[in-house]
């Protein structure tokens, strides 16, 4: 199955991710739709949820921020599809801490990383890192040429 979002909301979302990291730390979101979806339809922001998710300099998220996610989730009946993050430089990998400490457990839930800290790609997806947790800790890599997920204008 292809995830879906919209091309706006894509360029929206790295314009913010870009604007709250300051190009000197990580920032991050849940990419959010109705259950059972696989278009995303909302963006949640970290810090929006715990405000101080970001002042690390790395992405870091409380049990107030998640309940308040999950309590978000229950009222509007929406689903966390993905999340994204921003990394520093080119680099797109997992960190060790991203590998074991998956923001959403939930095989099939799919994990973003942007470089650069959101600095480029406003309107494409080159170079960002797109990981599927399989559960176990174990994650699945994707490639460019057999992305899953795609940006669609609607």
């Amino acid at each position: 199955m292809t995830t879906k979002i919209n091309r706006f909301l894509w360029r929206k979302l790295i314009l913010e991710l870009r604007r709250r990291g300051m190009n000197r730390r990580e920032s991050g979101a849940f990419l959010m739709g109705t259950a059972g979806s696989n278009r995303i339809t909302r963006i949640v922001y970290y810090d929006d949820l715990d405000p101080q998710a970001l002042d690390s300099g790395c992405v870091a998220i409380k049990g107030e921020g998640f309940a308040r996610l999950w309590d978000l989730c229950g009222k509007e009946k929406l689903e966390p599809i993905a999340d994204i993050h921003t990394h520093a430089g080119p680099w797109t990998g997992q960190s060790g801490t991203d590998k074991t400490n998956p923001f959403v457990a939930f095989p099939g839930h799919l994990s973003l990383i942007a470089p650069h800290f959101a600095q480029k790609n406003a309107w494409d997806m080159k170079g960002v890192g797109i990981y599927e947790y399989l559960g176990d800790h174990k994650w699945k890599t994707y490639y460019p040429k057999d992305r899953r997920v795609t940006l669609v204008l609607t």
